[in-house]
């Protein structure tokens, strides 16, 4: 071999080593330090009481785990952005998490408003991610997407056999907030009590921002409707219910699970209203560990709070099995069967909802929401 091919053989060898000595660096650096978890809820503005809860229950879920040795020796740490349950804010934060702060996997968003823009975005670039999202046609968006509440084509045709054969009512009006939540509400809610032989006498949407029904309260009125179907955002939500007080509307009024937060639960208006939420168990010992982390003592803790904590336990089971690889988490979430606190057992369905659904008719009395049906 003369001393030009020794040369290069030498250099190839040498870039050969110099490579894999910095391959092998960064593999290390990959499955070194925390694993990052990206919160994506609204903290503040008009649902920030299911925000709150689902970080709590979040927060109650990564101290048990890192108690506990974290994952394969490697601590959780989150990374939290408040997405006020608004899309502008919701697609601003999750690019931040996913372009910025690397994070690892996605708990959120809460709201539906916010995953219609933002989980095409997880999608595409292949982050796993758990919501609580509940407009029907979310998950349907890709396999990287999993949810840890019940859909709303479950929830709309159970408000629907709610109103028809509990209640025997015939006669219906929609009002209906135009986002994701909304406007998938009222499509199965309507397709399922038609079905039945019902009548939608009055239908119209309002945009999430919208605070003056009392036009459409006076359309209700003249409707003829035996009830009516509210699907308002918290915000239009408590001036809405107001309205219908101040106007005598004077027929019942059935709501659906974004009603069933605190600001709305103790507003002014809401005394007598009805609304349909996903059933899940919220054990009193769960509730007392909750009161134990730190500014927490005092809170008003809601059914959102085990979902929150159910969501990092179901990526604590997947990331067990599968490390911090992407497709790999996203293929254990989809095999995972583990047991949870909001309801006995986690396990998702083909589109990455969850196996078995229920829901609950709750009555808002003396500021308080109690269990109807």
């Amino acid at each position: 071999m003369d001393n030009t091919m020794k040369w290069i053989v030498g250099i190839i060898i040498l870039v050969a080593v110099i490579w894999f000595g910095y391959s092998s660096f960064n593999k290390g650096n990959e499955n070194d330090g925390p694993i990052k978890v990206g919160i994506l809820a609204p903290l503040s503005g008009e649902a920030a009481s299911w925000g709150e809860n689902f970080l709590a229950g979040a927060e109650l879920a990564k101290k048990e785990i890192n108690d506990a040795g974290g994952v394969d020796g490697r601590m959780i740490e989150f990374v939290i952005e408040d997405d006020q349950c608004d899309s502008t804010a919701g697609v601003s934060a999750i690019n931040k998490l996913i372009n910025i702060d690397k994070v690892d996997v996605i708990a959120g968003p809460v709201c539906s408003s916010v995953g219609g823009p933002v989980l095409p975005i997880v999608q595409e670039k292949g982050i796993p991610s758990i919501i609580l999202a509940s407009a029907p046609d979310l998950t349907a968006i890709g396999d990287y997407i999993f949810r840890t509440y019940p859909s709303d084509s479950f929830q709309g045709k159970f408000g629907a056999d709610y109103v028809f054969n509990d209640l025997g009512k015939k006669k219906v009006a929609i009002i209906y907030v135009k986002n994701d939540w909304g406007q998938g509400l009222d499509g199965s809610f309507i397709k399922r009590f038609e079905e039945l032989g019902g009548q939608i006498v009055y239908n119209e949407g309002i945009s999430q921002d919208t605070n003056d029904l009392r036009t459409q309260i006076g359309k209700v009125k003249a409707s003829e409707a035996e009830i009516l179907y509210f699907l308002g955002y918290p915000g239009n939500a408590v001036a809405g219910l107001k309205q219908m007080k101040d106007l005598a509307l004077g027929i019942p009024v059935l709501g659906a699970d974004a009603l069933a937060g605190e600001e709305v639960v103790s507003s002014a208006g809401a005394e007598g209203m009805m609304y349909t939420v996903g059933k899940f168990d919220k054990p009193e010992d769960f509730v007392q560990k909750i009161k134990t982390l730190p500014g927490k003592e005092n809170m008003e803790v809601n059914n959102v709070a085990p979902i929150g904590y159910d969501t990092i336990k179901a990526f604590e089971g997947a990331m067990k099995i599968a490390g911090t690889n992407k497709e790999d988490i996203k293929t254990a979430l989809s095999k995972l069967s583990i047991p949870g606190i909001s309801t006995p057992t986690i396990e998702f369905d083909e589109v990455g909802d969850l196996k078995t659904t229920q829901a609950n008719v709750m009555i808002i009395k003396g500021g308080k929401a109690e269990v109807l049906k």
